[in-house]
């Protein structure tokens, strides 16, 4: 008779490591061998990167009653907008309201208001795995905190020296696109792998307009950001090298602009760096989506789609796995611009206009390895 017999380990390896997160942390408890297995920071990171097909993707979507007495935040498939969950945020009290500011291999950057002297706080969470970790004040924050008035954030992963990091850029005076910063903004840079804050020193002669990036490619953070000479207003995409730590400033397709002055977004979508831009055709307000085709080369911008604004489109936030464009309206309901039939289709999800929000998600083990400055959240 045959004799089963255990198989290797870099098989086994394999095969966890195309399971389900939720598999995984109840497998911790079966083996010993498993247990530290698969909260290696080696293993973390293979079960991050396993091909695409095999993930399931989602996306988070941020709800607010036109009261704003009620907030939470919901996670849907990426692929048919299903509700999967509502994720139950750490923390929670009738004074504190979260606001998500980045979203990277399943690991959530959280503003936490009137949870500080201060105002507010930041933190790491993983809800997959129901982690959280407080991220220090800098000197800015604990220090100048009141002289701020317009903050950016990135947030991203640098598979390089395997670190997590924000970046966040602090003006002194509020947004004005008729003028230039008369002060010029500080910018700090959060590591990970060092639990600290640190300063740059970098000149931004620019106001950067999206408070939040979801622009993630080539080891740079996307931002639309302008300038006013004479009058004029110059928009362009600025990008953040987190390794090189430089700023470089990438020009926009021949758009048809609102008034001069661009109204719109970045984001990606299957490694191209793509613009939503408002503007107006032939009298009519459309949303124009471009594709940049190779990145950083300002002649492959190529227009994707042209999404006439008759239907209340308030901003476009985001794409479905299969490019589809995910849309908010006036009213606060989200929408769906199905890119093969050209047509604008009601999902029949509501919300406050001003507080609907999406984000990537996919769940995983980030954060397990790290068992100090942790806080592990009971379960439901």
């Amino acid at each position: 008779m045959a004799i089963l017999r255990d198989p290797p380990d870099d098989i086994m390896t394999n095969i966890l490591a195309r399971l389900p997160v939720d598999f995984l942390l109840q497998f911790r408890f079966v083996v010993k061998s498993w247990r530290n297995l698969i909260r290696d920071p080696n293993f973390i990171n293979m079960h991050i990167n396993q091909p695409s097909a095999s993930k399931v993707g989602y996306l988070i979507l941020k709800h607010r009653s036109y009261s704003g007495d009620e907030e939470y935040f919901s996670l849907h498939s990426n692929e048919t907008l299903a509700e999967h969950m509502r994720l139950e945020f750490p923390f929670t009290g009738p004074s504190r309201k979260f606001d998500i500011l980045g979203s990277c291999n399943g690991l959530l950057v959280l503003l936490c208001s009137k949870d500080s002297v201060f105002g507010c706080s930041m933190y790491l969470w993983n809800p997959s795995i129901r982690k959280v970790k407080w991220i220090p004040e800098s000197y800015a924050t604990s220090a100048l905190c009141n002289l701020y008035s317009h903050l950016v954030f990135g947030f991203s992963f640098l598979p390089e020296i395997d670190d997590y990091r924000v970046v966040r850029i602090l003006y002194v005076e509020k947004y004005n696109p008729l003028f230039l910063p008369r002060v010029l903004p500080a910018v700090e840079i959060y590591s990970l792998r060092t639990n600290s804050w640190r300063t740059i020193e970098i000149l931004i002669p620019y106001f950067i307009i999206n408070p939040i990036s979801k622009a993630f490619l080539n080891r740079c953070i996307h931002w639309m950001a302008t300038r006013t000479r004479k009058n004029h207003h110059d928009d362009f995409i600025v990008s953040f090298d987190m390794v090189g730590e430089m700023f470089q400033e990438i020009k926009l397709p021949n758009c048809s602009l609102d008034g001069g002055a661009l109204t719109g977004s970045v984001a990606v979508l299957r490694e191209s760096l793509c613009l939503f831009a408002r503007g107006n055709e032939a009298g009519n307000e459309v949303w124009e989506i471009w594709a940049m085709k190779e990145y950083g080369v300002v002649e492959s911008w190529s227009k994707q789609f042209i999404i006439n604004n008759n239907e209340g489109i308030s901003w476009p936030l985001g794409f479905m796995k299969n490019g589809e464009v995910i849309l908010g309206t006036i009213e606060g309901e989200l929408s769906l611009y199905d890119t093969k039939s050209q047509q604008v289709k009601d999902l029949y999800m509501h919300g406050n206009p001003d507080m609907v929000d999406i984000f990537p998600f996919v769940e995983s083990l980030v954060l397990l390895d790290r068992a100090n400055n942790l806080l592990q959240l009971s379960s439901t």
